[in-house]
């Protein structure tokens, strides 16, 4: 970038209320911090956060420290706050339709004003629009998966915690900011350091910025490249199993698990993550080596979610492990020594700016690539099942990236709700075809008891001679016949439609079920939103005529909006 302008981001504020709360039957008025954190306990009331007895006590330690106590959780009375939340709710709930209108517009209208003024920024002369324009207010930690830090308070930065990324040219924003920089190969307009992780979080350009977008194809031009030079870098990697050098035998093994255990590389993990592992942070207690080159490799990965695989590895890979467990480093690291820019640095080497991380983008779009090609999916096929088989791809990716997700809370409800919805499905088309049936065997009687009594009278003009009776009633008996065929032909005609739209909806119906069941530990917006090429779906999806925006959100379409203008 030569130059960045932009008004700063938006930093909240919290407004007091004034409450108290009693501890061990004292009444203690609350600070403005105090009393946030106690309203954010208050709301978590009720949820199942507060039966988990690490959110209750990291909770707890931080308010006690905050307000200068000992205690516990049963220590509090937050009579006071309860009241203030419960009559709030009870307020909005008796609020009628125009109330709760005109106070969703009033709401519009000032993020409305606050995104015209923190929500674009000027790049290169050309207005954009930010990712996110408002710091992260404080808050409760929630994190993922079994989070060690959870329930722990999580302090919002103010003006002075924040540095603005800020082109020389650029007015300098209001405000009591830490620093104004100018960093022109960073794509940030503001950062702070996290006060209760100590990671450094950020404002970044949207994802349907040019600049951002430009990066994006990197990216997965990078995997390409990666995928072209694949043989002649696994043949380093392999060669390198063998070394001499112990330290580049470690990366020559670090780099295997990266390219065949699909691991992330290790030291980049999150700091607040002290208990997650990846390739070079691996310790004796993750790894254990049985007969016929079975490895077992168990631990938490990123956002403390279980990683478990079995895999068989090659003679060299072995040796070399068993090497460096005998000889552990600190706290029983394996790869002790070796850091993601050793590993980066290697693998740059055979391929200029290949990482660690295109591993995974390379995997996850070779493995989507290689399922669609062998999928059976046609162009008379219809929506739901080309959308079901683009799921199912994505789930391959989702494994081969291992992300595993805590089960929702609704997903048996979800479930048993599809399930109820296919067995009703299959007794309205039993139904219905019973129905059917009967209408049209009662339309039939009535025809034959017509054509029957028509029969009669024939036989009798012609027992009497009436010649004029006799083709009066002829043309008759011919007009029912015709009649009767046609309407049974019609509606037999409708039955079946009848039959085949219930069917459809059967079909779909199966199709989610399948789908709900076979993605139920796996989490695949990720694998979709940053590890699969989206050229890779849009061509397939070109072939069986199919419009990609049916299956990709309205983020991130606009995020990919760049793959309709790539040359085939």
């Amino acid at each position: 970038m030569h130059q960045l302008i932009h008004n700063g981001i938006l930093v909240p504020k919290y407004e007091p209320k004034g409450f108290k709360i009693k501890f061990k039957g004292k009444e203690i008025k609350l600070t403005p911090e105090q009393e946030e954190m106690a309203l954010a306990w208050v709301k978590k009331l009720g949820t199942p956060y507060v039966e988990d007895p690490v959110f209750v006590k990291n909770f707890f330690d931080d308010f006690c420290k905050a307000l200068g106590v000992q205690g516990n959780k049963e220590d509090f009375d937050f009579s006071e706050i309860i009241k203030y939340v419960n009559e709030e709710k009870m307020a909005k709930e008796k609020m009628s339709k125009e109330e709760k209108k005109a106070l969703a517009e009033q709401r519009k209208k000032i993020r409305e004003q606050n995104k015209e003024k923190y929500g674009y920024a000027i790049v290169d002369g050309i207005k954009v629009e930010l990712g996110n324009y408002i710091a992260e207010p404080s808050s409760i930690f929630m994190g993922r998966g079994n989070h060690p830090l959870r329930g722990k308070w999580k302090q919002g930065p103010k003006q002075e915690d924040i540095i603005l990324n800020l082109s020389p040219d650029a007015p300098r924003p209001e405000g009591n900011w830490k620093e104004i920089v100018w960093m022109p190969e960073c794509m940030w307009i503001a950062k702070w350091d996290d006060k209760l992780t100590g990671k450094e979080k950020y404002v970044w350009l949207a994802d349907t910025s040019f600049v951002k977008q430009n990066r994006e194809k990197e990216k997965f031009d990078k995997a390409i490249e990666l995928g072209k030079k694949y043989d002649l870098l696994m043949k380093h990697i392999k060669d390198n199993l063998t070394a001499e050098d112990m330290k580049t035998r470690k990366i020559a093994t670090v780099c295997y698990l990266i390219d065949a255990v699909k691991m992330r590389v290790g030291d980049e993990k999150d700091k607040d993550e002290a208990d997650t592992v990846g390739a070079t942070t691996l310790t004796t207690k993750n790894v254990k080596i049985k007969d016929n080159n079975i490895v077992v490799f168990d631990f938490l990965g990123k956002d403390s979610v279980h990683w478990h695989k079995e895999v068989e590895l090659p003679n060299e890979v072995i040796n070399n492990l068993k090497e460096f467990m005998a000889n552990p480093g600190k706290k029983g690291t394996i790869f002790a020594g070796v850091r993601s820019e050793n590993v980066n640095e290697f693998l740059s080497s055979i391929v200029p700016g290949v990482t660690a991380k295109v591993f995974r983008t390379y995997h996850a779009t070779r493995t989507i690539d290689d399922y669609l090609s062998k999928a059976k999916a046609k162009e008379e096929d219809s929506d739901e099942y080309k959308k079901y088989i683009a799921t199912l791809a994505n789930l391959q990716a989702a494994i081969v990236c291992n992300h595993k997700r805590t089960l929702p809370k609704t997903w048996e409800k979800s479930l048993n709700k599809k399930i109820e919805s296919l067995d009703k499905l299959k007794k309205q088309k039993e139904e219905t075809k019973k129905k059917m049936e009967e209408k049209i065997k009662q339309k039939m009687e009535s025809y034959q008891k017509r054509i029957k009594d028509v029969e009669e009278k024939l036989v009798k003009a012609k027992e009497a001679g009436k010649e004029k009776n006799i083709k009066s009633l002829e043309e008759r008996l011919k007009k029912l016949n015709k009649q009767m065929k046609e309407n049974k032909e019609k509606m037999e005609k409708s039955l079946k439609e009848k039959m085949e739209k219930i069917q459809e909806k059967i079909e779909v119906m199966k199709l989610k079920i399948d789908v709900t069941k076979q993605t139920r530990d796996y989490n695949l917006n990720t694998s979709l939103k940053s590890y699969i090429d989206p050229r890779v779906f849009y061509r397939w999806f070109k072939k069986v005529d199919f419009d990609w925006k049916k299956y990709y959100s309205k983020t991130l379409q606009r995020k990919f909006s760049w793959i309709e203008e790539e040359k085939e």
